[in-house]
């Protein structure tokens, strides 16, 4: 029996397309600039649903044990973001969370991956610089930890995406992932 591999584009052919697969019950048009790659479908604060990618940066893909992890802590806790859209900011203490992964900005100056309760899996490592820090995602995908008070730049991630709307997810296995402009909405085309 012969399979095919899934695909990797951001949204299906079109929703006047044959049922090739069988399993497909409805699917958007593919913006003809698509690449392949890693996408992501996020519901935005005012309830739509788009689609944002390829993904431009992300932190490493880590195995960290459930041991030791506290699931009712963490079924207990109360909603949290896990989307950082462009132009919106972290500051210091503010997070994105999911289930047991936290992405805070910390009053150090130090941006970090923990899995709960205290292991940290990922940190940029500017521990001690600048006053009133915070995180900025811009609308080329540029991830940066700016002071306020001198306008300096003190940490940031080297890829950037075209101009549009971003997004950084902390998706539910841990890793932190910047994805490209949106291309897709389900109130508009974007292209």
């Amino acid at each position: 029996m012969a399979s095919t591999a899934p695909s990797r584009s951001p949204i299906a052919a079109s929703s006047s397309s044959p049922l090739s697969d069988g399993l497909r019950v409805w699917s958007s048009k593919v913006p003809s600039k698509a690449k392949t790659g890693k996408y992501a479908a996020v519901v935005r604060p005012d309830g739509q649903v788009s689609v944002y990618g390829p993904a431009v940066w992300s932190t490493p893909i880590f195995n960290l044990s459930a041991a030791g992890s506290h699931g009712a802590e963490t079924t207990a806790r109360s909603k949290e973001e896990n989307v950082l859209f462009s132009s919106q900011i972290l500051d210091e203490q503010d997070k994105l969370a999911t289930r047991d992964y936290t992405l805070v900005m910390r009053d150090d100056c130090n941006l970090a991956l923990a899995k709960a309760p205290a292991i940290v899996a990922w940190q940029s490592g500017k521990v001690g610089k600048g006053v009133h820090r915070f995180l900025r995602l811009d609308h080329r995908g540029q991830l940066a930890v700016e002071d306020d008070h001198g306008f300096e730049t003190l940490w940031t991630r080297k890829h950037t995406s075209k101009a549009g709307d971003n997004a950084l997810i902390l998706q539910i296995d841990g890793q932190a992932v910047v994805y490209g402009p949106r291309i897709w909405s389900a109130s508009s085309s974007i292209s």
